[in-house]
């Protein structure tokens, strides 16, 4: 039964860099969340985690708390980042408007 899932992990792990793949192995999800939001890559969801070998609540707020911080330092620029899987990603660094007023919104 290991056996299988690990073959699985294996598989599913072939899809992602050799980088991407010794994190998952050695269960440093904050250091991997935080490549990834680094990178200006999309956040993975605790699915796509469980794929990778996180099995519990903790593995996966340990890679948020990592992708949190990756993608603080991208938006400020820290970071040369020379690939972007996702070209909207900068727009998300923006800081959010508003389309009221001082007035509108009880000021």
């Amino acid at each position: 039964m290991v056996g299988i899932v690990s073959m699985g992990i294996l598989s599913v792990l072939a899809c992602t860099s050799r980088y991407e793949t010794q994190l998952a192995e050695n269960e440093a999800w904050a250091e991997l969340g935080s490549y990834h939001g680094e990178q200006g890559y999309r956040e993975w969801d605790e699915k796509e985690l469980l794929k990778r070998g996180g099995w519990s609540d903790v593995d996966y707020e340990e890679y948020r708390a990592g992708y949190l911080q990756g993608r603080f330092e991208y938006c400020k620029g820290k970071r040369d980042v020379t690939v972007k899987v996702n070209p909207a990603y900068p727009d998300d660094c923006a800081e959010p408007t508003s389309d009221f007023g001082l007035v509108d919104r009880g000021y």
